[in-house]
């Protein structure tokens, strides 16, 4: 989100909560929170609520991650104090803990408790893969601690078993919330109309239903950013659910089909389209999942459908979020370039041009600090050879030429002229001018192969920042032209 609209966000959000505040007689204010009226809802729809939440970070196969765990124990905290989740009712499984029986079990164990009026929320926070079909199909897999890529079927949990537990349970609705991407989604992308009146949801929420939000499809790689402490998928879950930015009427309900529309929109921004969230049903049954905080943020309390001038800010709300849709969304139909994606490319221009100066000097720009250590040690290194080499040579190739007149002026004597001497005398004597001169020649060599290789070290990480250049930038030019990863040239035209 730029600058000018974050301000234009924020405003109205602070006019649309002044509005609130001067209803007296409709909100109840305390503090930064007031009552959702519509909370009593909660127990016309719902008996109890069961959640299971797992976070893998350390991995023993696959490539670790940073956040899952914390993004586990984010969601368990909002599910708790935001939306009455009894904290004996959640099973949070992490790392260790999370090997493919417990994950099985603890399936087994919260849809198996979950009764007709019960709602059920899996969140699951890590790695997930897709296996190609021999029929051209896929099928997705989540990757448990002790997954292993190399034989999927037997060391990790294929959507396809997931989805038909949700089928055996009795739970009135079960959404899937899963930060991971994966193939072979067959889902019912049919959801709520955008008017929904309160008959509709009553409706909508009698039937059963089975929903799910994934954070995106087949080679696609969830984000996550030390900026964020989250993954892009969890931090809009976050914002969506526990500050209330997903409830698009402001009816103080959001239904799982507003979540998943919210966390789409969000994270194809702020991943720059790396991957693109997908939400759908399990099944045909159409009941809808729906979340109401007990409490909300002041910029969303509803002061009731009598208040006009409250009605007309909403409306102007909606238009500002429309207007904040479509800016996002200029990337793909030829409008501005997202200023953090420029930012990036001048940033790689820059480190580009560094790259030339000294070696890793250009990684330290783009944040790549390893490669950054990496170069600049072995160019230091080389460097030091350079100069030890260097310094050698210039004792040798005085040693020599030392070496060399001193036997000059030794054949000069009138003596070794009419033969006064023996030959092995004469031997020793070549044979220390020759020893000087070659080790006079092996510290030239040194410093030949130092200077190679420091020359070398510069041409390739000059090399690496046009290749990551080229494999991240490439789409903000009609035409690119790099080196890719496979050390080839590459020439890259967009229509």
């Amino acid at each position: 989100m730029t600058l000018k609209n974050s301000f234009i966000y924020l405003f109205s959000t602070f006019l649309f909560s002044t509005q609130v505040y001067s209803n007296d007689s409709e909100v109840i204010s305390n503090d930064s929170e007031v009552v959702n009226e519509n909370f009593s809802f909660v127990n016309q729809i719902y008996s109890d609520s069961w959640a299971l939440i797992i976070g893998i970070n350390d991995y023993a196969n696959v490539q670790p991650l940073t956040y899952a765990v914390d993004d586990a124990i984010s969601v368990k905290k909002m599910f708790v104090e935001k939306y009455g989740f009894k904290d004996e009712n959640i099973q949070l499984i992490t790392d260790e803990e999370a090997t493919k029986d417990n994950i099985l079990q603890g399936f087994s164990e919260i849809l198996t408790q979950a009764k007709e009026k019960d709602r059920v929320v899996v969140f699951y926070a890590g790695h997930g893969e897709t296996y190609k079909l021999p029929s051209g199909g896929d099928m997705g897999y989540l990757i448990p601690v002790d997954g292993n890529l190399d034989n999927l079927y037997l060391s990790s949990i294929p959507m396809k078993s997931v989805y038909d537990i949700a089928e055996m349970s009795y739970a009135k609705h079960i959404l899937y919330l899963v930060d991971a991407c994966y193939g072979g989604l067959t889902m019912n992308t049919r959801g709520l109309k955008k008017d929904q009146t309160p008959e509709y949801l009553k409706r909508m929420t009698r039937e059963r239903g089975r929903q799910v939000i994934t954070a995106g499809g087949k080679d696609e790689q969830v984000q996550e950013r030390p900026e964020w402490g989250h993954s892009a998928f969890t931090r809009n879950l976050l914002k969506g659910l526990g500050d209330g930015l997903a409830d698009e009427n402001m009816d103080g309900i959001i239904t799982a089909d507003e979540l998943g529309g919210f966390i789409k929109n969000r994270v194809v921004v702020d991943v720059d389209g790396a991957h693109t969230p997908q939400k759908g049903r399990i099944g045909s049954d159409m009941g809808e999942f729906v979340f109401i905080s007990e409490t909300l943020d002041e910029q969303f309390a509803d002061s009731g459908p009598g208040d006009e001038k409250l009605s007309d800010l909403e409306s102007e709300m909606l238009e500002i979020k429309k207007l904040l849709k479509l800016q996002s969304q200029q990337r793909g139909t030829g409008g501005e370039t997202f200023p953090s994606k420029v930012d990036k490319v001048a940033q790689f221009e820059k480190a580009a041009k560094l790259s030339w100066i000294f070696p890793g000097a250009g990684h330290f720009i783009t944040g790549n600090t390893g490669k950054g250590l990496f170069f600049s040690g072995l160019e230091l290194a080389a460097l030091v050879g350079v100069a030890v080499f260097s310094g050698n040579y210039s004792t040798k190739s005085d040693e020599y030429n030392t070496e060399l007149s001193e036997y000059e002026l030794w054949s000069s004597n009138d003596d070794v002229m009419y033969g006064d001497w023996s030959d092995s005398e004469l031997a020793e004597k070549q044979q220390i001018v020759n020893q000087a001169f070659d080790a006079q020649q092996q510290t030239l060599y040194g410093l030949l192969g130092c200077g190679t290789v420091s020359g070398a070290i510069w041409l390739w990480n000059i090399m690496d920042i046009k290749k990551s250049k080229s494999e991240s930038f490439s789409d903000n030019n009609r035409f690119s032209m790099g080196i890719n990863k496979n050390g080839q040239v590459e020439a890259r035209i967009s229509f």
